[in-house]
This record gives structure tokens, sequence and C-alpha cells, in this order.
């Protein structure tokens, strides 16, 4: 499987206890998700993802608290640290409509009303719960706030956003 077909969920921040589980931040919307899971891959800066199969969860304050067959010790969860934990597109949870995954947007060209292209989108960043569009033109960056007065059109299948600009935006 591509590396490309996969989306993170968690990534493990550290060893719990010292019967090999781990806890790991939440990279999902949905942390429900987990009931469902048994097979997950791990993958660590983007190295070879490896499976692993989920014993049990539970959550703890803002984290998940996950123990896999494959780790039984403290030692072998240290080696976990900083993977993350990663699912295939196709498990994925459908958004309803008008709801965008993070990952959907990147790559994405925006245009301005007139069909200009004004960059593509590189990285979303989130800015006070707002949504921020990153865009490269050329050596250039640009922030686009990501907000229906701003966004008009979201095409997937052909990767491009429509966008009405405020003047001197784009100047920035």
């Amino acid at each position: 499987m591509l590396t490309t077909d996969l989306v993170s969920i968690a990534k493990i921040v550290k060893p719990q206890g010292n019967k090999g589980e781990v806890a790991a931040d939440f990279l999902t919307d949905f942390p429900q998700r987990f009931k469902d899971l048994k097979k997950v891959l791990l993958d660590k800066d983007g190295q070879n993802s490896l499976p692993f199969t989920i014993d049990s969860f539970r959550f703890l304050k803002q984290r998940i608290i996950i123990k896999f067959s494959e780790v039984n010790d403290i030692s072998a969860a240290e080696r976990l640290r900083d993977c993350e934990i990663k699912i295939s597109k196709n498990e994925i949870v459908t958004l309803p409509s008008n709801s965008y995954y993070q990952f959907d947007l990147l790559d994405c060209v925006v245009k301005d009303l007139k069909g200009c292209s004004l960059g593509t989108v590189t990285d979303i960043l989130e800015v006070a719960g707002k949504f921020l569009l990153n865009l490269q033109r050329g050596q250039k960056e640009i922030l686009i706030p990501f907000t229906k007065e701003i966004v008009l059109e979201v095409n997937l299948s052909k990767k491009e956003l429509i966008c009405n600009i405020p003047k001197g935006l784009d100047e920035l």
C-alpha cells in the first residue's frame, strides 16, 4: 500500500506503564473510530508502515492509551515513540456535504473569479480556531482564510478552489 493511500489518525507520544501500552495524541476529529479498528499501520518518519493489531484501548484525558498485540513491555513501547498510527483512506469517516479533510485540500490550485491561478495549497494552518490555506506562488507564500465568503467553490475532482480574494490580501 502506498503511503499516499494512508491517513494518520494518532501519533504515539510515549509508553504508558510497563506492560507495553502507549499514549497517543489524536490526529482525528473522530476518536470513537478506534472502537471499530483492529488493524492499523505504524509509520515513523515516512519509513515502511508496519501492521499492528489493537488489543485494547481507553481514553485518558485528551489522549488515547493503546495496547498492541505485538508490544508487551516498556522497551518495545518506547521504540514506537513518534510513530504515527495510520489507516487506509477507504476506512475514513464519510463527511457531511461541504466538509473536507485537510489532506484533500493539499495540492489544490486556488483560482480567482476570473480563473487566474493564485497558487497551490501547501499547508493548512489553524490559528485561533480558524483555518488558513497556505498557498505557494512562485517564491511567495500567501495565507487565505478558509471561509465560505472567500472559498466559494471546492472541486476536489479537479483539485481546484475558486476564491473571492479581498483586494490586497494576496499582497500581504
